[in-house]
């Protein structure tokens, strides 16, 4: 007669998930000045935004969890969202046994064992898929919230070369600006 049993076994693990989206553009500033003109402009206009210079030149303002990074020189827009958790999970499985027939106890608590770390990691991969959501959602939001700000950066750098254009251009009389429809007017004696 064979003898029934039954075993529990539970596994819990701890990761720490990474999650990050990224999207790049450029600019469309119009060279009225040299490229490298126009380069200081922005780069100066970005500081006054918040943007710090790097070591490789690119000015980047972190909001949060967000990135942005701006290239003056190319005018390359990379705004990139990176999230990280950590993750606890914890799983648990019975499973019965017969002493004379099939695996021994030791055999059946690997075998639920493997099923276990089959679950955790189908657990994990759902929370990376949730936190991947968290970090595409994330950039997407502060795409819609960022873009005004950029047309101002490439309005006012615009006018700032339109200006500084003018001047080289002759004697600057008369300079008006509409800032409600963005015309601005350069009178120059040559």
């Amino acid at each position: 007669m064979s003898r029934a049993y039954r075993i529990t076994v539970k596994e819990s693990e701890t990761r720490n998930l990474k999650a990050g989206d990224e999207i790049c553009t450029e600019l469309e500033i119009l060279e009225i000045l040299p490229p490298e003109d126009m380069a200081t402009l922005l780069k100066e206009e970005l500081k006054k935004r918040g943007f710090e210079e790097q070591d490789d030149g690119t000015m980047t303002r972190k909001d949060g969890e967000l990135t942005v990074k701006i290239d003056p020189c190319t005018g390359e827009v990379s705004v990139k969202a990176e999230t990280e958790e950590t993750i606890n999970q914890e799983v648990k499985r019975e499973a019965t046994g017969f002493n004379d027939v099939g695996p021994n106890e030791k055999n059946l608590r690997e075998k639920v064992k493997d099923q276990l770390k089959q679950d955790l990691d189908k657990k994990f991969d759902q929370e990376q898929s949730r936190l991947q959501g968290k970090a595409t959602e994330a950039l997407e939001k502060h795409l819609q919230e960022l873009q005004p700000e950029i047309s101002e950066v490439v309005n006012q750098v615009t006018r700032d070369a339109l200006k500084q254009k003018a001047q080289q251009m002759g004697t600057v009389k008369e300079i008006s600006e509409d800032p409600e429809s963005g015309s601005l007017t350069i009178k120059v004696e040559v």
